[in-house]
């Protein structure tokens, strides 16, 4: 960080010289040369007045009051309902406009009438959007603004800004995560498919990182699948089966596509009295406040949703003040949260 310390010593004048200098002091007596020389140091090097901060500070502020953004999520909020790291991402929006005193319209779109309903009914200079929506109800969002922000999933076509996770480093940082426990049999719990932001079904991305990387590292024949969907019912019900069916061969660790799949999986385990970390582990994907409530708290790999969420508002806005933008992709990486749901084994 540059100090009046350090132009002093670039210079060789004295700090209250250049105090004085930057902070347009008329009173004092220097020669323009002088002056100059202190200015261009000080611009080049980045350092910056008190004042000029504050001003900085003032124009942002601005920036947030004159804004007003609008929130769209999928009309069928069964998805939402089904996965509670969508609805901590819309709370953590909200929680960011609201810090920041930017006003929120929440838009919702009219599957009848195929349009998109506003709440309050006001203009707004932007878009966040949170989850997976049809071609259409996308093409739509163009005809409100051009400023749209994808948040958690995005389209592949480089036509809107997005911050998104890296979903398959996750997976692989997990998969390294529980080899250094000294876990080797590991069951990947999740679907199959997934919707894709045209809600579209694909391949599961994390599964398909789960089958490439145990291959990698020469384990995948040791390893599970067990096929479940993203909710806590099916979770429950699909790992009772599978307990069922290879009791005498059980993986020492569940992998979960995400905490609702987690939660299941811990219910079957404590129906069939296997003990969680002590005779199979648990690793979730994603990690809400609710994981801390749980009994034991769950281990997971973490995605900053109140970051991503923060990036989302910040980029809106400022393409809000922009005449003319690129689209930019902006990608987090997500990373291990220790708690208790993991037991730590000797290495074979």
């Amino acid at each position: 960080m540059v100090t009046l310390k350090t132009l002093s010593e670039i210079t060789g004048y004295s700090i209250t010289t250049i105090s004085r200098v930057l902070n347009n002091d008329k009173t004092l007596r220097a020669s323009e040369e002088t002056k100059n020389i202190i200015k261009t140091i000080a611009k080049t090097s980045g350092y910056k007045t008190l004042q000029s901060k504050k001003t900085k500070q003032k124009s942002k502020a601005s920036l947030y009051h004159r804004c007003c953004l609008g929130i769209i999520e999928p009309s069928n909020i069964q998805e939402h309902i089904q996965d509670p790291y969508y609805l901590y991402l819309k709370g953590f929006v909200e929680q960011e406009c609201f810090n920041k005193k930017i006003e929120i319209v929440k838009i919702q779109y009219d599957i009848k009438n195929e349009k998109y309903n506003f709440f309050p009914n006001k203009k707004v200079d932007g878009i966040i959007t949170i989850g997976h929506f049809s071609i259409k109800e996308i093409d739509d969002m163009k005809k409100i603004t051009k400023n749209i922000v994808f948040l958690d999933c995005a389209p592949h076509d480089g036509n809107y800004s997005s911050v998104i996770a890296d979903l398959q480093l996750g997976l692989k940082r997990g998969i390294d995560y529980l080899n250094s426990c000294g876990h080797k049999n590991i069951c990947f719990a999740g679907p199959k498919t997934a919707p894709n932001i045209f809600k579209e079904l694909e391949p599961e991305i994390k599964r398909i990182a789960f089958l490439e990387y145990t291959k990698e590292k020469n384990i995948s024949e040791s390893c599970f699948l067990l096929e479940c969907e993203r909710s806590t019912e099916s979770a429950y019900e699909k790992t009772k089966n599978f307990i069922d069916e290879n009791i005498k061969n059980l993986p020492s660790v569940f992998l979960a596509v995400n905490e609702s799949v987690a939660v299941g999986i811990l219910n079957a385990l404590k129906e069939k009295n296997i003990k969680v970390p002590e005779d199979i582990s648990i690793l979730s994907y994603n990690n809400t406040v609710f994981s801390t409530f749980i009994n034991p708290p769950l281990s997971s790999i973490s995605i900053d949703s109140g970051f991503m969420a923060h990036t989302a508002v910040e980029l809106a806005i400022k393409q809000a003040n922009t005449k003319s933008f690129y689209p930019i992709q902006i990608l987090t990486f997500p990373y291990i949260t220790e708690k208790e749901s993991v037991k730590k084994i000797n290495k074979s």
